[in-house]
């Protein structure tokens, strides 16, 4: 078996399943994957179809994160909850604050004019105040100004990392109480006909943060690469392949309440099959190495900063030159991702922790 094939789920596997996440996340908003449930598949534009049904992508990290904690505190249990939540809190703010500082100060010269610092957070005072808010990540929960408008995961995410000591030993002792419980504001999302509230809150992420959490305690994917590697092996990555294109047709008819089944289903068939691939999973675990610094900066290139219209020409084009602005993207995020990569490694500070 080749070296760069791993026989559990690895943290490459982790990053080779984020890599595919982002390239949903860049698709679902280059786009405009907005379509409501129940989506008409036959009447819809296959590309707006796989848009919209994308926005998975959020469960999948969410999942990912759950996963990724879970695992992580298992191995560093004697660090204790708290300073094992506030290393982790540390680390997902700092790489926050170098993105926010720097393009906050590139907004003042490449924004355009209606998504400069002085027009998104105003003046005086009150703009100062809005500014700090969103130094904090916090816009979501104060109804505030946010100099990008897709940082608002980073409020879901400091909630969920806040919660997790309690998630994690609550999912451990009741799972059958806490992932039901997890679930009821999608549930009530869907039951009051979906497209009702705005989802970008922490609220509606709950169910895919513990359902990553019961994962880990479970041994699951470790379990499931096991699996693969049996006697067994092609019927478990038949099943996954069936499971994920299942799972994908029934999101399309229900909307955002079937996203955590289908984030796992996307999640065991990466598993099964693209992280098995050399090469494939090689490029892919690069970019989901990445996806973070993707993540908080990719907006900026298609819709905040002078290089819009560059987009929008490409967007308006044939199918194939609309194809163009997704690799685009990618490359001028990947580009900015190894910069502040570079600026990281050159600040002591802003290391990473490994």
């Amino acid at each position: 078996m080749r070296s760069d094939i791993s026989t559990g789920f690895s943290a490459r596997d982790t990053n080779c399943v984020k890599g595919a996440a982002i390239l949903m996340l860049l698709t679902h908003h280059l786009y405009m994957g907005v379509l409501p449930a129940p989506i008409d598949l036959a009447g819809s534009s296959p590309l707006t179809v796989i848009a919209t049904l994308s926005k998975v992508c959020v469960a999948v990290f969410m999942t990912l994160s759950g996963y990724g904690l879970s695992v992580s505190f298992l191995r560093r249990e004697e660090r204790g909850a708290a300073g094992f939540t506030a290393a982790h809190t540390l680390k997902l703010m700092g790489n926050y604050w170098l993105v926010y500082v720097l393009f906050t100060l590139s907004g003042f010269f490449l924004a355009r004019p209606q998504f400069t610092p002085q027009a998104v957070y105003g003046p005086g005072a009150r703009g100062a105040v809005q500014a700090l808010i969103d130094l904090l990540a916090l816009p979501p929960l104060f109804h505030t100004a946010s100099f990008n408008q897709t940082w608002w995961y980073m409020e879901a995410a400091l909630v969920m990392y806040a919660a997790f000591p309690l998630l994690y030993k609550a999912v451990k002792k009741r799972p059958g109480v806490v992932l039901p419980l997890a679930a009821v504001p999608l549930l009530l999302y869907y039951f009051r006909g979906n497209n009702v509230w705005d989802t970008c809150r922490e609220i509606y992420w709950f169910l895919p943060f513990t359902v990553g959490i019961f994962v880990a305690q479970r041994g699951l994917l470790d379990k499931f690469a096991a699996l693969l590697e049996g006697p067994r092996g092609k019927l478990a990555t038949a099943a996954a392949t069936g499971a994920v294109l299942l799972a994908a047709y029934v999101r399309a008819l229900t909307g955002l309440v079937f996203d955590t089944v289908f984030a796992l289903a996307i999640i065991f068939f990466m598993r099964a099959v693209f992280c098995r691939v050399p090469y494939v999973n090689a490029v892919l675990a690069y970019l989901g190495s990445r996806s973070g610094d993707i993540f908080l900066t990719h907006s900026f290139f298609y819709c905040y900063f002078i290089s819009q219209p560059l987009f929008l020409k490409l967007l308006e084009g044939r199918t194939l030159v609309k194809l163009a602005a997704l690799p685009l993207l990618l490359a001028m995020s990947l580009l900015c991702a190894e910069g502040l990569r570079l600026l990281r490694r050159a600040v002591p500070a802003g290391r990473r922790e490994k």
